[in-house]
């Protein structure tokens, strides 16, 4: 990206010095042209077929009226080319102006990010981005124990089953809001009153699960459940899960999602594509893969759907790198986002990591 910003100033100075350069030597020949005018026009053929006469006078006249249209064109072309000059200065100036602006509000907005991810804590020893690895793990036991128990529910409600994107939802909405008097209100008017029995039912569940953690963690072990594939799933958690984590995440993710549609909506003329990308670049800089994982199955949320509606995770590759073996359940990134986006940017970088050992390894 770099190579290419700077070819278009190469390109943009080059077409203003071949401007200038035109200008210049214009007005230098016409300049020249106008000294040399006198010997012209009073000792060569043409130039005495031209004067008339012997008067010194007339030649006088003459000369000056051949000279002077030179002389003013060239300072025409002069002025023309000194105002010129100015404007484009003026131009470049107030663009310049712009980006500064531009980059001192995201670089702010930056550390505000920097500062909200060292604010996240659960419990005493959670901090930081150790906190960010507790909730994936949390919110991928979430949707297991969510999914198994919604196969048995469509087993005995054939006419009415729940698919995958609601049990996902459920999930998510449990996990980010949790269950409880006052968060279960919120996650059944999200849901609305159809799917009042359904998910009263899961809320039983996630209790029960709720108490054999208690249970695990009295015997000093850790909960583990059964996955669709028949894997083991073991959730090595310091705190009960499902108790929601909106606290620590709502302000994060919306704070993320304002600072990528800043870069986003920068002014097309000043900003390119390119360098739009490698603002949001310095951003994913700061993610850690597991924010990376957490942030792309909150955007296939019903609460993260605008970062799929803007098509901000596509266009600027914002979880390019997320350990994708880790991102096994309901949608996989690769899945949904493919293997690169829509100008021509490799979408993941796990392919060349694994490529790359491979290799090493052979």
């Amino acid at each position: 990206m770099i190579k290419e910003t700077l070819d278009s100033l190469k390109s943009k100075k080059s077409e203003r010095s071949i401007i200038i350069n035109v200008l210049l030597t214009l007005s230098i020949v016409l300049l020249l042209f106008s000294f040399f005018a006198p010997y012209f026009f009073t000792n060569t053929s043409i130039g005495k077929s031209i004067i008339t006469g012997d008067a010194t006078g007339l030649i006088g006249d003459t000369m000056g009226g051949v000279m002077n249209p030179f002389i003013a064109i060239a300072a025409a072309l002069l002025t023309f080319l000194a105002f010129w000059i100015q404007y484009k200065a003026n131009e470049q100036q107030k663009k310049d102006l712009r980006i500064e602006r531009f980059e001192n509000k995201f670089y702010e907005l930056l550390k505000i990010h920097r500062d909200n991810v060292n604010e996240v804590a659960i419990g005493q020893t959670l901090t930081g981005r150790k906190a960010f690895i507790s909730m994936f793990n949390e919110l991928k036991f979430t949707y297991y124990v969510v999914n198994k128990f919604t196969h048995f529910y469509n087993s005995l409600n054939r006419q009415h089953p729940i698919n995958d994107d609601i049990a996902y939802n459920v999930s998510y909405l449990i996990f980010f809001f949790g269950i409880g008097k006052n968060s279960s209100m919120i996650v059944k008017d999200l849901l609305g009153e159809d799917y009042d029995e359904y998910f009263g039912a899961v809320e039983r569940q996630i209790s029960i699960y709720q108490l054999f953690w208690e249970i695990e963690r009295d015997c000093k072990r850790d909960l583990e459940i059964t996955t669709d594939q028949e894997e083991i799933f073991t959730l090595d958690l310091r705190y009960k899960p499902c108790n929601g984590q909106m606290s620590k995440l709502s302000h994060y993710v919306r704070h993320l999602f304002q600072l990528v549609k800043f870069v986003d909506d920068a002014e097309d003329n000043i900003f390119s594509y390119d360098q739009k990308y490698d603002y949001i670049a310095s951003i994913r800089s700061q993610l850690s893969a597991h924010e990376q994982l957490l942030l792309f199955y909150n955007a296939v949320s019903v609460l993260g759907k605008p970062w799929i509606d803007n098509n901000y995770l596509k266009t600027y590759c914002v979880v390019k790198s997320c350990p994708l073996p880790l991102a096994n359940f309901y949608t996989m990134p690769r899945e949904l986002l493919g293997d690169e986006n829509q100008y021509g940017r490799v979408m993941f970088e796990w392919g060349d990591i694994k490529n790359r050992m491979q290799s090493e390894v052979n």
